[in-house]
């Protein structure tokens, strides 16, 4: 796994690729992809929420910090 600092945010799980995943902020309601080379952990519960841990780096250049 990375060694940079990571962000973790509570979301729901919408669609997923090969190469990344469609989440939704629950906060905001935006639809956001976050590519899985910058995702370190997934936490899914079966109604499809859940949260996820992602690189800091992922999370400002979404806007998330």
């Amino acid at each position: 796994m990375k060694s940079e600092s990571t962000y973790e945010m509570a979301c729901v799980f919408k669609l997923e690729t090969e190469a990344a995943i469609l989440i939704t902020d629950p906060a905001s309601g935006e639809d956001i992809w976050i590519p899985f080379s910058q995702v370190e952990e997934i936490h899914r519960a079966p109604d499809g929420t859940g949260t996820i841990v992602m690189t800091s780096w992922i999370a400002r250049q979404k806007g998330l910090l």
